[in-house]
């Protein structure tokens, strides 16, 4: 059974697909109410941004042709150090409804770029109906702060430059395309067949997990599972575990642990033979879809990862938004078009005789050295501890979840947590 699980990419809106529309801000045609300054920035996209505008009332226009009459969203490339900045967004003159006071919240330094899509007054991202023909864009100045403009996308719904604000629309028709268990922890929270305990939740269906959800993030694999295999939940001290065991093959054994603490959400999956861990590969967590800002659904763009994954490897930690997922080893992925683009996430399992384990983490991001699982071969058995290096005290603080599972080759296991409670977890 090879176990593939995904980052959705693909957006639910159908429409007709709009060419992007790159202005880039050291082109611009006018300057009105004060100055700025182009400056040569090697992170920006073009190596050059517009600066040294902090007067209220300074305006830059840019023109731009657009070939094909439609809706465009529109996303900013830019910099800031302040906490945040605002300006007024024209196009053709006219104040774009929505978008007369934007906040453009810092990005660390003015030498990191971001890209931010407009979110608009619906809840979802801003649309700007556009003919074919010339046109101009103006940044106006609303506040005595600076801001370092590098560029800006005109696109349509569909591509997603960065992360999209969604409306209600937007999530619901997202939502029809998951699976129904999915589906219905997006969209109505945990039912009495999953495990949710504090801030996670994760939605089982026929023994597989379809979602999960960490604190403000979804995850969704965007398929649904073949076979029937069965869950068991269980509880030891201050974790709760979900279990599933099988046999795919004669004279092998499949068995995933799935543990939390109600912050944190670990995975280990244990196979013998090549057909549980196909191609000694092992499968990864589910991908980040939505996180929820300030109430909000986001759906969540990720191309600095895409970018990373170019090169065939990506660290063993990976961020995403405020979490952080961890495994025992490198990943790397692949982006699969079918039948909508995902990331299928591998890495190498720890292998001790026939038996291969892999394990993955996602819960808050605290230190560094919190962030990763230990796994190690320990005589016969293969021993997972939760976290890695950190105290028993400072993990209770921090509420990262402390125990160990030996896992031995005929794939039974018994779990131990730090206060000394245990439980055995029998082969398949």
């Amino acid at each position: 059974m090879t176990i593939l699980l995904a980052i959705l990419l693909s957006a639910g809106v159908a429409c007709a697909q709009l060419p992007q529309i790159t202005i880039e801000a050291e082109g611009y045609a006018e300057v009105t109410g004060g100055t700025v300054r182009v400056l040569d920035r090697a992170e920006a996209s073009g190596g050059k941004c517009v600066s040294y505008w902090e007067e209220p009332g300074v305006a830059v226009t840019c023109r731009f042709d657009v070939a094909q009459a439609g809706e465009y969203c529109l996303t900013l490339g830019y910099a800031c150090n302040w906490p945040h900045t605002r300006r007024e967004v024209r196009v053709d003159g006219q104040v774009v409804p929505g978008l007369a006071d934007v906040l453009l919240p810092a990005t660390g330094s003015w030498a990191d770029f971001a890209m931010l899509t407009l979110p608009g007054p619906d809840g979802g991202r801003a649309r700007i109906p556009l003919e074919p023909g010339a046109h101009t864009l103006t940044l106006a100045n609303v506040d005595s702060r600076g801001l370092a403009w590098d560029c800006a996308l005109l696109h349509g719904p569909e591509d997603l430059p960065a992360d999209a604000p969604l409306s209600n629309e937007e999530l619901g028709e997202l939502a029809d395309r998951l699976p129904p268990a999915a589906r219905r922890l997006l969209l109505e929270g945990p039912a009495e067949e999953d495990l949710a305990w504090g801030d996670v939740a994760l939605a089982f269906s026929r023994g597989m997990t379809q979602a999960l959800r960490v604190s403000d993030v979804f995850f969704a694999v965007p398929r649904e599972w073949q076979g029937d295999l069965q869950w068991e939940r269980h509880r030891v001290g201050p974790i709760a575990l979900a279990t599933v065991r099988a046999v795919p093959e004669e004279g092998h054994s499949l068995a995933i642990l799935v543990a939390t603490n109600g912050t944190s959400y670990l995975m280990a999956m244990a196979g013998t033979g090549e057909h549980t861990m196909a191609g000694g590969g092992a499968g990864g967590l589910p991908g980040p879809l939505i996180a929820w800002r300030k109430g909000r659904p986001w759906r969540l763009a990720l191309r600095p990862i895409e970018d990373r994954l170019t090169s065939g490897e990506i660290a063993r930690a990976l961020p995403i938004d405020d979490l952080v997922l961890s495994v025992n080893d490198y990943m790397t992925g692949v982006v699969v078009d079918e039948p909508m683009p995902w990331l299928s996430l591998r890495w190498a399992p720890t292998v001790n005789g026939d038996l291969k384990l892999a394990v993955g983490k996602v819960g808050p991001a605290l230190e560094p050295g919190d962030w990763t699982v230990g796994v190690r071969v320990g005589g016969e058995a293969i021993v997972i501890r939760s976290s890695r290096d950190v105290p028993p005290a400072l993990a209770r603080f921090y509420g990262i979840p402390q125990f160990e599972v030996r896992v031995r080759g005929d794939v039974s296991m018994t779990v131990t947590t730090d206060n000394g409670e245990t439980l055995e977890l029998p082969a398949p």
